[in-house]
């Protein structure tokens, strides 16, 4: 779901929340949480296995793929350059998507920003 982080969960197996606890019914939920874990590891399997790879180290920005216009795909790879590890440590990169995304940032909270939250709820 994509509401799971707001504590809106629609199955409220992320929930914080006491008053939903309580509503919780956990074999139930336990066996639909493992369903859906087995589901999405054998998506990743199939998706793995189309993109000729044998585990999910070997998937890389090469392998995603973004659309740019009505016409135009391009790789990850082909748009962003490729951090070492450590270097978002060392400052930002040249790049406006880390400029734009590492500055809203937070350590605290998984919560994305205002901006991108407007955004999704835009695509609604």
């Amino acid at each position: 779901s994509l509401s799971c982080h707001t504590d809106r969960c629609p199955t409220g197996i992320a929930t914080q929340n006491p008053n939903r606890w309580k509503h919780l019914e956990p074999l139930d939920k336990a066996t639909r949480v493992h369903n859906f874990h087995d589901n999405t590891l054998r998506a990743l399997r199939d998706l793995l296995c189309a993109a000729g790879l044998a585990h999910p180290s070997e998937l890389g920005p090469e392998h995603i793929l973004r659309r740019v216009s009505p016409v135009e795909i391009r790789s990850l790879a082909a748009l962003y350059r490729y951090l070492r590890p450590g270097e978002l440590l060392q400052g930002i990169p040249e790049h406006a998507v880390f400029h734009d995304f590492w500055a809203e940032a937070r350590s605290d909270a998984f919560q994305p920003p205002a901006r991108v939250e407007a955004l999704r709820r835009s695509k609604c």
